[in-house]
């Protein structure tokens, strides 16, 4: 292994990941959306952007009877999910196509998904990129494809009554629901999360449904730290229990 590399506990039934401290990481954003993910048995999941495969991982980890496929256009990413897939001996529940979320249509039929999942670049192109890799650029950025794109693609992808998971800024949240419902995702669910009781929310989760009615339900808010700066209780019980919010 590389020395800019390393492998980290998923802290879910022995799950491990090779990271590479030059690509993007995983954080907070991605364990939360996959435990805010519905799934059940027989799902046939696609996760847009996957990275080094983090969010199939968990959700591999978190459920036995699932086919998830991750498509991700950066080559050393790929690379390190696809040796993710190897070490964590998921192969034939996991797999990996390297290649663009906008040419989606040349891999998978039309309604082939029952969730699409999907943790995008959360930042528009214009504004700082000192000190940033390529790599990381195109991870927070809307360089290769924006939150159109992204959704466009999840609204082909998804079956009728298909449900759509996605974590992003909350700033962007009209933004989010209006080209959601223009490709046919009626928003179902959200919850905002906080980094403490008393901070404005960082990130929100996104439920959708392909085709489904209207009737948005806003969860409790997420708090990550209590007043005394030590994480709460369902924060803990995400990363180190057994328990899932929003079933």
């Amino acid at each position: 292994m590389e020395e800019r590399e390393r492998i980290d506990d998923l802290q879910r039934n022995g799950f491990k990941i090779i990271q590479n401290r030059d690509l993007f990481c995983f954080g907070t954003d991605a364990v939360l959306l996959a435990h805010f993910s519905k799934i059940k048995k027989g799902d046939r999941i696609i996760d847009l952007g996957t990275g080094n495969g983090v969010i199939p991982l968990l959700l591999c980890s978190m459920y036995d009877n699932i086919n998830v496929t991750g498509i991700e256009i950066q080559h050393e990413s790929a690379e390190l999910c696809r040796r993710n897939i190897a070490l964590n001996n998921v192969g034939g529940r996991m797999s990996l196509i390297e290649g663009d979320i906008k040419d989606a249509g040349r891999y998978f039929k039309a309604g082939a998904a029952d969730v699409v999942v999907t943790n995008p670049p959360y930042m528009k192109t214009e504004g700082n990129f000192k000190n940033e890799s390529i790599e990381k650029r195109l991870a927070r950025h809307e360089i290769l494809i924006d939150l159109k794109g992204i959704i466009e693609a999840a609204a082909y992808l998804l079956k009728y009554g298909g449900r759509f998971y996605m974590v992003h800024k909350p700033e962007r949240l009209a933004e989010i629901f209006s080209v959601m419902k223009n490709g046919g995702i009626e928003s179902k669910r959200i919850r905002f999360i906080q980094a403490g009781i008393k901070k404005e929310p960082s990130m929100v989760l996104v439920e959708g449904s392909k085709g489904g009615k209207p009737g948005l339900r806003v969860m409790p808010v997420f708090i990550i730290y209590d007043e005394d700066g030590k994480p709460t209780e369902e924060y803990n019980n995400i990363y180190y229990g057994e328990g899932r919010y929003g079933r």
